[in-house]
């Protein structure tokens, strides 16, 4: 790396490899001369770090012209991005103003500007000549962004143009055509990197266990696949998860509703240390919110008979046992504990009558507190289609070989919307990130399934990425 001004930047703290040196695809990255460039890989391989750096070193190259940092949203500008420029900034003492309002960046040692800017909103991207622009996560965001920024790469007074980026794979999308696929553009490169080895040693482990086979090849290992291509739910087996299973009284059950109304759906279920069993669905055409409520009823009158606290609370879980002590001591029969999942949206639509359905099936357990105890995890909105359905993945087949999902034999049609479900694909055949919803059928079950997985066993990122010292 150049020389400007004697001053030594740390790329990352020494914890992050055993030198503290970068990792070679970072230095690979860094002193490629080409005007359009990418570092794609896996989480935890330096990414972040790379753009940050990758922007500094081009801010003292460039003196007293506008770069641009950019991010696919405001919150993930805000949370991530910046907050990792402002802290490579500042844990090498680089002096710099800040200009909150205009969210701009001055270097006050070269002149140089830095505009922080979201990429949701292309259309806004249009304003000042840039010497080099530099956006995180481009595979989540829309190619008109990239070309908007690309036409602004244009300042006469700049030493080197250069606009780059960084990226998680996510399948074989328009990032790859342009940086990597065999028709990508010309003066376009990227640098593929790999797992660092230099994070925890449970690192890795603990994403085989949460990501199902697809997911983690793509965002573990960094591949480019179709996750989104074909069979929806792909790692469910019939013969190995569909048996007969049935309620274990030690334990709560969970229902998840989905709020369509021909058919209108909901699934029964309880989860044993981390193991789900789908004990009934409930299947119910042209039908409401209000019927949905007394078929429940009916299908679990058989677990409400009053019963006493055992002796044993070996194999309870933890809630069972405080809860059926404070009934023990009450004198009283235990209500069924029961965890409540649902379409988010429920809060804002009527499947029958005048109040929302998620109003409806509170009404419903306040004139059963002698039957139910029950426990709502509704989220505040829904979120994208295709972490439910990862996550639903996860748990029939994860990429360590483990199944804990599992479906009783009367499940028969939601067994249908694991083999059956496929992805929307587009007129010219090119997979999309939306289920193929044309059977009415189809998709109801298992996506009431979908939002206790998603709100219970999400797929959480592990952060932490780091490298090595290098000289602006």
């Amino acid at each position: 790396m150049p020389h400007y001004l004697g001053r030594e930047i740390q790329f990352a703290p020494p914890t992050a490899t055993a030198s503290g040196d970068p990792f070679s695809w970072q230095t690979h990255f860094h002193r490629s001369a080409a005007t359009f460039k990418g570092f794609s890989g896996p989480v935890g391989s330096g990414k972040s770090l790379a753009l940050c750096y990758e922007a500094l070193w081009l801010a003292y190259e460039n003196p007293g012209c506008t770069g641009l940092i950019g991010a696919p949203t405001y919150p993930m500008l805000h949370d991530s991005t910046r907050l990792a420029f402002l802290e490579m900034l500042g844990e090498n003492e680089v002096p710099y103003s800040w200009n909150k309002a205009e969210n701009i960046l001055i270097l006050t040692e070269r002149g140089s500007r830095i505009l922080f800017r979201s990429l949701d909103h292309f259309e806004r991207l249009r304003g000042p000549n840039l010497a080099w622009f530099g956006i995180d996560e481009l595979t989540y965001c829309k190619q008109e962004s990239w070309l908007r920024l690309e036409a602004r790469l244009r300042d006469v007074r700049a030493q080197r143009l250069c606009g780059f980026a960084s990226w998680t794979p996510k399948g074989f999308d328009w990032v790859y055509d342009r940086f990597i696929g065999p028709d990508r553009k010309p003066g376009y490169v990227a640098f593929r990197a790999k797992q660092n080895l230099a994070l925890p040693a449970d690192y890795y482990a603990r994403l085989e266990a949460s990501y199902d086979e697809r997911f983690y090849r793509q965002e573990a290992l960094g591949e480019y696949l179709n996750v989104f291509g074909g069979q929806a739910y792909y790692a469910f087996d019939r013969k190995a998860q569909m048996g007969n299973f049935s309620y274990t009284p030690d334990h709560p059950i969970w229902w998840a509703l989905d709020f369509n109304i021909n058919p209108m759906c909901s699934v029964v279920g309880q989860t044993v240390k981390g193991v789900v069993r789908v004990l009934d669905e409930i299947v119910m055409p042209n039908s409401n919110t209000l019927a949905a409520c007394d078929e429940f009823l009916a299908r679990t009158e058989k677990w409400l008979l009053p019963r006493e606290t055992p002796d044993d609370y070996a194999d309870m879980s933890e809630e069972a046992i405080q809860y059926a002590e404070e009934q023990e001591q009450e004198q009283k029969p235990v209500p069924l504990m029961v965890y409540v999942y649902g379409d988010a949206t429920g809060n804002n639509r009527d499947s029958g009558g005048s109040r929302t359905d998620w109003q409806h099936v509170r009404d419903f357990f306040s004139r059963n507190t002698d039957r139910f105890s029950p426990h709502f995890r509704i989220p505040s909105s829904n979120g994208p289609v295709k972490d439910r359905v990862n996550c639903v993945n996860a748990k029939l087949l994860n990429y360590a070989g483990t199944r804990s999902l599992y479906l009783s034999a009367q499940c028969r049609g939601l067994a249908a919307d694991l083999e059956q479900l496929a992805w929307k694909v587009d007129p010219h055949g090119t997979s999309l990130s939306d289920l193929d919803k044309r059977d009415p059928m189809r998709s109801h079950l298992s996506d009431a399934l979908g939002y206790y997985i998603v709100r219970e066993f999400p797929m959480r990122g592990v952060h932490g990425e780091r490298g090595g010292p290098a000289i602006i």
